[in-house]
């Protein structure tokens, strides 16, 4: 029981200092490196805190739904 709750004030802490992301989806128009440049930056934040990130150009999968790009997509 003191695992959870120390990793509740753990997370909530590193919450006051940088800004929530939960579950986000986003287009990007930027290159792939510039995608890894802006991943690099939350994850130099802390040494055990380490965000993901899932980058494709015609589908990923997001909260268990699978989504592709489409013709209408580029209409």
């Amino acid at each position: 029981m003191a695992t959870v709750a120390f990793a509740n004030i753990f997370t909530a802490n590193i919450e006051k200092e940088m800004k929530r992301f939960d579950d986000v989806f986003s287009l990007w128009n930027i290159t792939k490196d510039g995608m890894d440049d802006f991943i690099e930056q939350p994850n130099k934040f802390h040494p055990t805190i380490k965000f993901t990130v899932e980058i494709s150009e015609k589908e990923i999968t997001f909260l268990d739904t699978n989504m592709h790009k489409g013709q209408r997509f580029y209409k």
